[in-house]
């Protein structure tokens, strides 16, 4: 056998050396290979299946949304327009105001009665029907005093019964009659002298009696 040249045949222990340390460099060469894929095959799903990260607090329970997610109106809420408006009493309408009443010019004085038809007057007999002296004579006295003229006195003698100071007249001298009852106290009635039994005429006839007042009496 020339020089140099190594017998493999004489070394079994050394081939069996070798043989173990290649088959030892394969196996980490595929547990390096795995391993490789893994860390490749890791980090690729890290970034697709990573979850993204909550910023708020814990969730929420599954029976209630969570805080911030959008609810759904509550239908029996009222709207703002379904919202009840607060009625306001309407304010009092002002009324017309009462216009100032002019002031009324000052009364004029009553005016005056209108006076009535002139008085009329006649010839006057005064006749007394008493027991008392003069009192035919007091009752002509009055009877001028009113305007009237007396022609005569005397005592009364007729069968007429007059119960009360009297004026007896003729139709024609109706207004004379009215205006000696008016205007002598004492006279209490006028009688037409139809009505009666006295003759005398042309004139009134005055008949007085005790009741009739004298000069001394109001």
């Amino acid at each position: 056998m020339p020089r140099g040249s190594h017998d493999f045949s004489r070394h079994p222990g050394g081939d069996r050396l070798r043989m173990a340390g290649a088959a030892l460099v394969a196996v980490l060469a595929v547990l390096a290979g795995i391993l490789l894929v893994n860390l490749f095959n890791g980090s690729g799903d890290s970034d697709d299946g990573a979850a993204p990260a909550v910023t708020g607090g814990p969730a929420a329970p599954s029976g209630e949304p969570a805080q911030g997610a959008d609810r759904p109106e509550d239908s029996s809420s009222p709207t703002p327009s379904e919202r009840a408006t607060p009625s306001r009493s309407p304010s009092p309408t002002p009324g017309p105001r009462p216009s100032p009443t002019p002031q009324s010019a000052p009364a004029q004085p009553p005016a005056a009665p209108a006076t009535g038809a002139p008085k009329v007057f006649a010839p006057v007999v005064v006749l007394n029907n008493s027991r008392i002296a003069g009192l035919a004579d007091s009752a002509a006295n009055r009877v001028e005093a009113a305007g009237f003229r007396v022609e005569r006195v005397g005592n009364y003698l007729g069968q007429y019964n007059v119960p009360v100071s009297t004026v007896f007249y003729d139709p024609e001298d109706a207004d004379a009659a009215r205006t000696l009852l008016e205007t002598v106290p004492g006279v209490e009635r006028m009688v037409p002298r139809a009505e009666t039994r006295i003759i005398e005429t042309d004139t009134l006839i005055l008949v007085v009696t005790r009741d009739f007042p004298t000069d001394d009496q109001p």
